[in-house]
């Protein structure tokens, strides 16, 4: 069971395109953007070169005796891109694919995402060499209790050191299991070591919001940028996201969430690739629905209300307003480049782009939503975790009684001074109205705040600079590190 669980969590990398010609490494690519933004600030060179070095990783063995007796050798990551602020905070990922450079960009881009949404954190990214599918809940647990153990020896995890969270792979299980083995070993001596990780389930100090706040970041980012009218009307593109046409390329935790929250706006889900093939119909695809079949099968393949089925991702190449790469980095590439047929591309994934392909897409008009600001949603409700973690009480349970009694007293004062006779007993909506706010309600409120606040800054910096929205979102956060060092200075 746990293996199924873990094999609708992530997605086979073999079934998506990636770049087959060279188009560098994907620290390559986050060094090119960085390097491209930072050409419109009048920032010097050394420092620059400074803001974009990292500050340390690290790479290590775990020794694993797997079911049958056998013995491997698993390699292990972990980097803290800028120490600047602490802790620094990024997801840890299972994949077979993962290397330094790998976890040196991811946390690249994780200094810039927390940069841009203003989080307290310097960047990190880690992870395990292995295959999810290839290994037992077991050996998979042992793996992860012991990387904690690792880290925290290297004193590389803590709530006030570095707060890792879930990634490719990995979820509130793997995330609950580290947190047990960090407070387990280190938890006599620090009483905030519930806060050592992010995303673990609820029972063990995690919060309510937490699994689909990718998928909703990505949701409230995009609605904001289309519902500003003078931005689409400069770009060439309809406002509003309300009836636009949606392909989805990953339909994991990231892609299913974000096609329901489009679905439930009013927009159409036409089509969706998954590592078993994708589905398209013009006409729409229920995404709750499609999120209940691949739990049932694992995939997209055998779903009744698709009208076309192909073994590949021909679906992503199909005709739409918006397509969504929610899978890996580097599968808009310049060899698929060509065959895109949308008018705006939304980044749910980490680095799905390559300069070379959004040269060739931006010259046939398409307007790119950065991945730095849509899929921070994550890291944003991780925040708000971790602040639950330190201040050891649920958010609201001070209050939301009083905001409720607080409502009906209101309700009182205006029935007596209007005469109305207001029944709230026999309405569900009213009811609901005067209840006070659950931690659901409050970490939604703060995730769209956020969001919107981030938007607005992109969309003025855009404005400011006369750049795209992604060179805008580098700009952004590379002003605000250079901000940060000029105030606070380099030197220990």
């Amino acid at each position: 069971m746990y293996i199924q669980q873990i094999a609708r969590s992530i997605i086979n990398r073999s079934c998506f395109s990636t770049a087959t010609i060279n188009e560098g490494t994907f620290l390559d690519q986050v060094m090119a953007y960085f390097n491209k933004a930072a050409g419109h600030t009048k920032i010097s060179q050394d420092k620059l070169d400074f803001y974009k070095s990292t500050d340390i990783v690290i790479k290590f063995n775990l020794p694993l005796v797997r079911d049958d007796g056998t013995y491997v050798c698993v390699p292990a990551y972990r980097a803290q891109h800028k120490t600047y602020r602490l802790p620094t905070k990024g997801g840890t990922r299972l994949s077979p694919h993962i290397n330094i450079e790998e976890v040196e960009a991811l946390s690249f881009l994780m200094t810039l995402k927390n940069s841009i949404l203003d989080l307290p954190y310097g960047g990190a990214k880690g992870g395990i060499g292995i295959n999810p599918r290839k290994f037992s809940k077991r050996e998979i647990e042992t793996l992860m209790r012991r990387y904690t153990l690792e880290l925290a020896k290297k004193n590389f995890i803590g709530a006030a050191i570095d707060v890792p969270g879930p990634d490719l792979g990995t979820g509130e299980q793997e995330m609950s299991w580290m947190k047990d083995a960090y407070t387990k070993f280190k938890g006599h001596q620090d009483i905030n070591s519930v806060g050592c990780v992010t995303g673990k389930a609820i029972n063990q100090g995690g919060i309510s919001g937490r699994q689909e706040s990718t998928g909703m970041g990505i949701f409230f980012a995009t609605r904001e940028i289309l519902n500003d009218v003078k931005y689409c009307q400069s770009v060439g593109i309809e406002p509003s996201l309300k009836g636009k046409s949606i392909i989805i390329q990953g339909y994991g935790n990231v892609g299913s969430f974000c096609a329901k929250y489009m679905y439930d706006y009013g927009a159409t889900i036409i089509g969706v690739a998954e590592h078993d093939g994708s589905i398209y119909n013009p006409n729409g695809i229920n995404p709750y629905e499609l999120a209940a079949h691949k739990t049932k099968t694992g995939g997209v393949k055998g779903f009744v209300n698709a009208s076309k089925y192909w073994e590949d991702e021909s679906a992503i190449y199909q005709q739409c307003d918006i397509f969504i790469p929610a899978a890996f980095e580097k599968t808009v590439n310049a060899g698929n480049a060509d065959n895109f047929n949308c008018k705006i591309i939304a980044e749910g994934a980490n680095g799905p782009t390559t300069m070379a392909a959004e040269d060739k897409l931006l010259s046939k008009g398409v307007i790119f939503l950065p991945d730095i600001l849509l899929n921070a949603g994550g890291v944003t409700v991780s925040y708000l975790e971790w602040l639950k973690n330190l201040k050891h009480i649920n958010p609201g349970r001070m209050t939301r009684r009083w905001e409720e009694q607080a409502k009906h007293r209101i309700l009182e004062v205006i029935k007596m001074s209007t005469g109305l006779n207001i029944n709230i007993k026999d309405s569900k909506l009213a009811k609901k109205m005067l209840e006070g706010p659950s931690e659901t309600d409050l970490v939604h409120t703060a995730l769209e705040q956020s969001m919107i606040e981030a938007v607005n800054n992109i969309m003025a910096t855009s404005k400011e600079y006369k750049v795209n929205l992604r060179l805008a979102a580098y700009i952004s956060a590379i002003n605000k590190l250079n901000e940060h060092f000029e105030m606070a200075g380099i030197e220990a």
